[in-house]
């Protein structure tokens, strides 16, 4: 049993290393700018995130879940699967969703 436990841990701590990573980075930013433009600039709503190394873990189908807090609010979430591709052997999002005032505040509808 404690071999087991090792051996998960083990796994989180690369999961969590591999989030960390510039490539996870860039993906989170990229997809925060295609869901709203200006995303991360000066005066946007979006102003920063902040990943939740709590919600890290193994996807049933493969790859990693987390969650990322937008603007230091635990109500505006999104949620990101990220998978290595296949062919390239990079990281890539995989899916994922949002918190539904995440999606207000996207369409404008929280002024």
């Amino acid at each position: 049993i404690g071999g087991y436990k090792i051996m998960k841990q083990i796994e989180h701590d690369e999961m969590i290393k591999v989030v960390k990573s510039q490539e996870v980075k860039r993906i989170i930013e990229n997809n925060l700018k295609e869901r709203h433009k200006e995303a991360l600039e000066e005066g946007d709503i979006i102003q920063s995130y902040q990943i939740d190394y709590n919600s890290i873990f193994h996807s049933p189908m493969g790859g990693i879940m987390f969650k990322i807090y937008i603007n230091h609010d635990k109500d505006l979430y999104v949620f990101f699967t990220i998978n290595k591709d296949m062919n390239s052997g990079k990281l890539v999002n995989d899916g994922g969703g949002n918190s539904q005032k995440f999606r207000m505040l996207i369409e404008g509808k929280n002024k």
